[in-house]
């Protein structure tokens, strides 16, 4: 065994061990009821992902597609297919409009400056550093909200090496969050949930294990290099992040303790790794699963959307990534097993959002995309601006790419009336040939025009406090960028919101179901298994399909 893989199963034997001196003895029921929901969120997974490279599979993945419901149509009914409007949609069954988190930043017009989806002034953080974070945000509820409210006993947490991941997905009046602070290479949680750190946490980032020295280098997993060659095509793609690192192996740069290093480490398959081993002390410490009070662990595994922006989803990291991950899933799984009995578990899959295929592979296939600077959207508009009511007029408070947001004090102080101000905009953004449609709030509140098929994505992510005065939509197949390589995601189209969603345990039963669904469906068919009251809100309903009669 080569030597960072045996550190790493040292590492894991040994975690094994203390879960075992502090987990309680089964426990016989009578209930009936699962002991815990183990919710996994895949940051940036597209579905094609389970089909590409379900021969490969090994582990956690193939546990699901063998025994579990596969919903092989699942699409966002959202536009901003980012990570916080993902996360909180998955286990709220809230879309944008309702829940208010339309991105994972918008501009305050009050405070005068960008705020974080989860940034919260009143908490501060406990055990790293930055803001403080919490759900304050968000407007509504999830189900271990609902869990805690049928019976305050039970426990719900998340973590994540994202801290929206973690908060949105646990919800409001969860027990505990965690996320991973890069500065300093440790997990962390805020004041919103407990005055200091719990002694788990501080024990568990005193073993240092991001500093491991297994982590410093990403090599393939598997030795045939003609396999990764046959399921995802070359590995030297120069369109792949800077043009410069695009071959394995790849070196974590610099070192710890420094924040690149933490920074840097999640764009490798070792985030999920640690992430991983975090999740099982937290459920030790938490005592998730241990009694006949259904508790809740949502797990965010992150690494995957770094890797995805950085080299694409046809990549040999992107697979390299997900095979991994599949190990890392059935060790998960197998703890469980033991910790709980997977016949007491209920397991949900899903993502936050998809991604758009690397720019020039496809432009090699004859698709017409390309890439966009954000310059080509704000120079013909200021310029439009400026022509229009004079240089320096101030009208733009802040251009968060693709979408503007006006200052209405500048346009009342110049008498001009917005409408005026918002079709000089719309006429020079249309001018460009890169948009497809530019959206006021004005027409988000009115009716659906007819033949715009994007309308009701567009107003499903608009909640009028937050989102901007004007929404752009980019014509298919153009990305969004500063950066001279790599992809992304964020749009309407359906590379960035078609997503897996998969369910495994008791009353699931096993298959591929092929009707449209959305992931707003995710928490109510969750409570559905659990006899949980839990309304539709924005759902198209419970997936029945899945549910076993009994």
């Amino acid at each position: 065994m080569r030597p960072g893989r045996l550190a790493g199963a040292l590492l894991s034997a040994a975690a094994a061990v203390l879960a075992l001196r502090a987990w309680p003895a089964h426990e016989a029921s009578g209930s009936g009821r699962p002991r815990l929901i183990l919710f996994l969120s895949i940051d940036q997974m597209r579905y094609d992902y389970l089909t590409r490279f379900a021969p490969l599979f090994k582990g956690g993945f193939k546990r699901l597609l063998d025994d579990g419901a596969v919903f092989s149509n699942a699409l966002y009914r959202h536009a901003d297919t980012e990570t916080g409007p993902g996360h909180s949609v998955l286990l709220s069954g809230r879309s944008p409009w309702h829940s208010g988190i339309v991105a994972n930043t918008w501009y305050d017009a009050v405070l005068k400056r960008d705020v974080n989806v989860v940034e919260d002034p009143a908490v501060s953080p406990i055990g790293g550093s930055g803001y403080g974070a919490s759900p304050a945000n968000f407007v509504g509820f999830t189900l271990g909200d609902m869990l805690k409210k049928r019976n305050p006993a039970a426990r719900v947490v998340g973590i994540s090496l994202k801290d929206r991941a973690a908060i949105l997905m646990a919800g409001p009046r969860a027990d505990a969050a965690y996320w991973f602070d890069t500065s300093r290479g440790s997990f962390v949680t805020s004041t919103y949930y407990v005055r200091e750190a719990p002694r788990w946490l501080a024990e568990w980032n005193a073993r240092r294990l991001p500093d491991a020295p297994q982590f410093r280098q990403w090599t393939r997993l598997l030795p045939d290099p003609g396999l990764y060659e046959r399921y995802a095509g070359p590995d030297d793609v120069k369109a792949e992040w800077d043009g410069v690192d695009t071959v394995f192996p790849h070196l974590v740069r610099e070192a710890p303790p420094s924040a690149k290093f933490y920074d840097d480490l999640r764009r490798t398959p070792f985030g999920d790794e640690i992430l991983l081993e975090a999740a099982l002390e937290a459920m030790t410490a938490h005592q998730l699963g241990a009694d006949d009070d259904t508790d809740l662990l949502a797990i965010g595994f992150s690494s995957t959307d770094v890797i995805g922006h950085t080299y694409g989803p046809e990549s040999q990291e992107v697979l390299d990534e997900y095979l991994r991950l599949d190990l890392t899933l059935g060790r998960l799984f197998d703890e469980v097993d033991r910790r709980v009995g997977l016949d007491r578990v209920v397991i949900g899959l899903s993502a936050d959002h998809g991604a758009m295929p690397l720019v020039e592979t496809l432009q090699a296939r004859g698709v017409a995309a390309r890439r966009v600077q954000p310059r080509e959207l704000l120079d013909p508009v200021t310029r439009a601006l400026d022509g229009r009511f004079g240089p320096a007029n101030g009208l733009v408070a802040r251009f968060l790419p693709p979408d503007f947001y006006l200052d209405l004090e500048a346009i009342a102080r110049l008498g001009l009336l917005r409408r005026d101000v918002e079709e000089v905009a719309r006429q020079a953004l249309m001018e460009t040939g890169i948009v497809e449609r530019v959206y006021m709030q004005e027409d988000l509140l009115g009716d659906p025009p007819p033949g715009d098929a994007s309308f009701a994505l567009m107003r499903r992510a608009f909640y009028q406090p937050r989102s901007p005065h004007i929404t752009v939509l980019l014509k298919q197949w153009e990305y969004l960028s500063e950066r001279p390589g790599g992809t992304g995601h964020g749009t309407a189209w359906e590379y960035d919101r078609h997503v897996p969603i998969l369910f495994m345990g008791p009353g699931v039963r096993p298959g591929t179901y092929a009707g449209a669904c959305v992931p707003e469906d995710i928490a109510p068919s969750l409570a559905a298994l659990l006899r949980l009251e839990y309304p539709l809100q924005d759902a198209g309903g419970v997936l029945t399909d899945m549910l076993r009669a009994e």
